[in-house]
């Protein structure tokens, strides 16, 4: 890609970000990320408000190409947007910046959103952040900060966010997030609550096995 004569124009590849074959999609997020980085980002943050879930699916998967460079704009759209569908986006699109940039640090803020995330009225948002909040307790980063929002989304009364916070832990292979579901087991007669942390100790115990 080195001869620009070669490189595909923005328009076409938007077209081919809406493509049904998985791998034009990949090949357009890389080409643009990696050729149109400062125009293509608002328009694909733009998309986070499309009706459309193929086209708000699409413009997330090519935002989680851009690594570090799309962070604050993440941060600062989940803070102004007004539109629900964008908010919903934004934990989704830091669920492929981690997938892609597992060993690229990420500042306090990241983790400020996340926070705020599950803490939101919007279950959507929720399961965005714990998501996220799953996949930075397995990388390098503030796992162990990750794994103690995810702790404490444990004391929850909402039996939904509880069960999704233990089977976010239960793919952390970490002694602290084994030490958290023993503790939501031991803590509560649920009968749903039990078998959620049960559910996920057995999970995280054949992690375990299957490393060791």
């Amino acid at each position: 890609m080195s001869d620009d004569s070669i490189i595909p124009s923005i328009d076409a590849l938007f077209e081919d970000l809406m493509h049904p074959n998985p791998r034009i999609q990949e090949e357009a997020c890389l080409i643009l990320s990696e050729h149109y980085q400062k125009e293509a980002m608002p328009k694909l943050l733009e998309l986070f408000c499309h009706h459309d879930p193929k086209v708000y699916r699409a413009a997330v998967k090519g935002i989680g190409f851009f690594g570090s460079s799309a962070f604050d704009p993440l941060i600062e759209l989940y803070a102004t947007t007004e539109n629900q569908t964008a908010r919903r986006c934004c934990p989704k699109a830091f669920v492929q910046l981690f997938k892609n940039f597992p060993d690229q640090p990420f500042p306090d803020s990241v983790m400020e959103m996340l926070e705020q995330g599950i803490d939101d009225t919007d279950m959507v948002v929720v399961q965005g952040a714990l998501m996220c909040l799953g996949q930075i307790g397995k990388q390098q980063f503030k796992s162990e900060e990750a794994i103690r929002l995810l702790a404490r989304s444990l004391s929850s009364e909402n039996v939904a966010l509880i069960f999704s916070a233990s089977q976010a832990l239960a793919d952390i292979p970490n002694p602290m997030a084994e030490d958290a579901l023993h503790k939501l087991q031991e803590n509560n007669d649920d009968p749903l609550i039990q078998e959620a942390a049960q559910s996920a100790l057995a999970r995280l115990q054949n992690l375990l096995n299957s490393r060791s």
